[in-house]
């Protein structure tokens, strides 16, 4: 009897072993999706896609089957679909464009990782990398219809803009904020007349990472680097700036895809 009852005692433990074990595995996390992972989901299943890349640096133009223009910026790309000129238009963008849009009796939509945008005729700016967490929405005509592109646990009420108003999002936050910005900044940047004035090395930083759409990391120090008192650059690229800006404040660049580490 004490025999068979340890071996139903050893069994209870070998049982509880192993839903002590299936459970821990379902709660394990799953492995994060690579960027390539996230952006193919963002695309209709069985639909042939166009990509359209941006060089390192450079704006690169784009005319869509509609007339609709677009500018891509650094080391972004755009995935347009093989039926777009049937009236499917609606594309996935990861990085960063600008989009004037061509009115029709379709509406428009841009897809990121973050956001999702539904337009007629109108123009704007969207900065979405699968890469980052944040993403920013200018509007510049028009109106647009601006949500989250994933569900969200606690707001899916997307928003409506206008001239002078943006959206800024954080996907590892939740969180989906509209604000204001001034629209002649966005103009400037449509331009491609770059103008650095009165600017330390992270206010320079921080400037080529709005304008070229990259990543910007300074190492060493960076404290006894001259300020950039005027800077004027037209149509420029991003290794022409950093040269210059190099020689003034005394940094050497790397460019690593969309990403520039600068060495003071």
């Amino acid at each position: 009897m004490k025999k068979s009852r340890t071996w139903l005692y050893a069994l209870i433990l070998v049982a509880l072993g192993v839903i002590v074990l299936l459970t821990w595995k379902l709660r394990e996390p799953a492995a994060p999706k690579t960027p390539a992972e996230i952006v193919a989901a963002l695309q209709v299943p069985g639909v042939q896609y166009q990509q359209h890349k941006g060089k390192t640096g450079v704006r690169t133009e784009i005319t869509l089957p509609d007339s609709t223009a677009v500018i891509l910026n650094s080391t972004s790309t755009l995935y347009v679909p093989a039926d777009y000129a049937s009236g499917h238009r609606s594309v996935v963008l990861d990085g960063d464009a600008f989009f004037e849009v061509k009115p029709g009796k379709d509406s428009f939509t841009v897809t990121s990782s973050i956001l999702k945008a539904t337009v007629m005729g109108t123009s704007f700016r969207m900065r979405s990398f699968a890469s980052q967490q944040g993403a920013t929405y200018y509007q510049l005509t028009g109106s647009s219809r601006v949500g989250k592109s994933y569900h969200s646990a606690t707001d899916n009420q997307p928003e409506v803009l206008e001239r002078g108003q943006m959206v800024l999002a954080n996907r590892e936050i939740d969180l989906m904020e509209k604000e204001t910005y001034q629209p002649d900044e966005l103009e400037t940047w449509l331009s491609d007349i770059l103008s650095i004035k009165n600017a330390n090395p992270m206010a320079v930083s921080r400037t080529l990472e709005d304008w070229f759409g990259v990543e910007v990391e300074m190492r060493g120090d960076a404290s006894k680097a001259r300020v950039i008192t005027e800077a004027l650059y037209f149509n420029a690229t991003l290794e022409d700036v950093l040269n210059d800006l190099g020689n003034q404040q005394g940094f050497k660049y790397k460019i690593d895809q969309n990403k520039v580490i600068l060495n003071f």
